[in-house]
């Protein structure tokens, strides 16, 4: 009797033990991916752009991050990105850029080109915005140009941009559907002003390099 009881308590605690691992959630795991459209024409030959590893201010993790209230913020445990998002950040942007065409390479800091243009990235914001209603996916990047010269590194250009995606739905795939469009909406403002940005730098490069060379001292 003793042992038939035994057997009963252990099957009872297997069972539990099963049941409990099967209730809990499993990991999920997400990206961003965007792909930029349309032609291809290098806008300034024998440049080379440098794109260096973004950071994150504050520093971000692999959990999605939802803003509560005001004052609070959660992360989901359960539902990941598959690279931690600044690496991933970096890689989107490096990929759009080399599609635009605006400089003849495009290159992360691994490569071995040397540099005559160097593109510094910040996240500034990522996450859902629960307060809202709707609530909204947000983005925040904040960027600086610099050109390398061989004498010196002058900073001629920095902008940040932030864009707020409403959701149809609470749940983490409209939450990365929405950074999805916030990122592909960045990323192509950051191409125009950076297109202009070069533009206006080789004028400026033409007009030095026509005026005249100043008198040379006799001795």
């Amino acid at each position: 009797m003793v042992a038939f009881v035994g057997i009963q308590l252990l099957v009872l605690l297997v069972a539990g033990c099963v049941g409990l691992a099967q209730s809990q959630p499993e990991k999920r795991y997400y990206a961003l991916e965007v792909e930029r459209e349309g032609q291809t024409m290098v806008l300034l030959p024998g440049t080379v752009l440098d794109i260096r590893r973004f950071r994150a201010a504050p520093p971000l993790g692999r959990e999605l991050v939802y803003r509560e209230s005001d004052a609070r913020y959660e992360s989901d445990f359960y539902n990941q990105w598959f690279v931690i998002p600044d690496v991933m950040l970096t890689q989107q942007a490096t990929s759009w850029l080399a599609a635009a065409g605006l400089f003849q390479f495009v290159m992360d800091s691994s490569g071995s080109l040397s540099p005559t243009h160097i593109l510094e990235g910040t996240v500034t914001a990522l996450y859902g915005d629960y307060r809202a209603n709707p609530a909204k996916a947000v983005l925040g990047l904040q960027f600086v140009l610099v050109h390398d010269a061989a004498a010196s590194m002058n900073m001629i250009w920095h902008n940040q941009y932030r864009k707020e995606v409403e959701m149809m739905e609470q749940s983490p795939e409209a939450l990365v559907s929405g950074w999805n469009e916030a990122l592909r909406s960045i990323l192509t403002a950051l191409e125009a002003d950076m297109r202009q940005t070069l533009k206006t730098e080789e004028r400026v490069e033409h007009r030095r390099m026509m005026l005249p060379a100043g008198p040379t001292r006799q001795r």
